[in-house]
């Protein structure tokens, strides 16, 4: 039974790992280049039905990875290496890595596209200010992109590490 439950948590954590880090890839490479090439009066209603929901996927897929990468030292028989062996410090720098990148997610992102969502109608309806903005929001949001690809890489590195040793 022990078997059992460390699988479906493994397989739970391996899961949302593989959408949470692929959800960031898919944004950065697929959806904001396809937002940005869009006719700006189109932008807005579309930032505004994917944006929201988006957020929302991120966060509880995230929060899934980090909870279940949680239960996973705490069923793992490795729990009793928690010395600096390899294991232990790929979970841990795997651990810290993803807090930081859900805390860029909830502190940068988020208000990021809320922003846009403000801002948005303001600059499609001409306001230079409002326009400018958005671009600086647009950037930030890439570039924290391009940061949580290049974290979820490192994680994935470090997993599979942790696997060999």
């Amino acid at each position: 039974m022990d078997d059992l439950v460390r699988i479906v948590i493994q397989w739970a954590h391996i899961l949302s790992g593989i959408l949470w880090i692929g959800g960031g890839f898919y944004t950065v490479f697929v959806q904001l280049p396809a937002l940005a090439s869009m006719p700006p009066p189109a932008r807005g209603p579309a930032l505004a039905a994917i944006g929201p929901r988006q957020i929302r996927y991120i966060l509880r897929v995230a929060e899934l990875t980090i909870a279940t990468g949680i239960l996973q030292v705490i069923v793992n028989p490795h729990i009793r290496e928690l010395t600096l062996s390899r294991w232990s410090v790929a979970i841990g720098a795997g651990l810290v890595l993803a807090l930081v990148i859900y805390g860029l997610i909830r502190g940068v992102i988020q208000p990021a596209i809320e922003g846009l969502l403000t801002l948005g109608p303001q600059a499609a309806a001409g306001d230079g200010a409002a326009a400018a903005q958005v671009g600086v929001l647009r950037e930030r949001i890439q570039r924290v992109g391009y940061v949580q690809i290049a974290l979820g890489s490192l994680i994935v590195l470090g997993m599979v590490t942790a696997r060999f040793s």
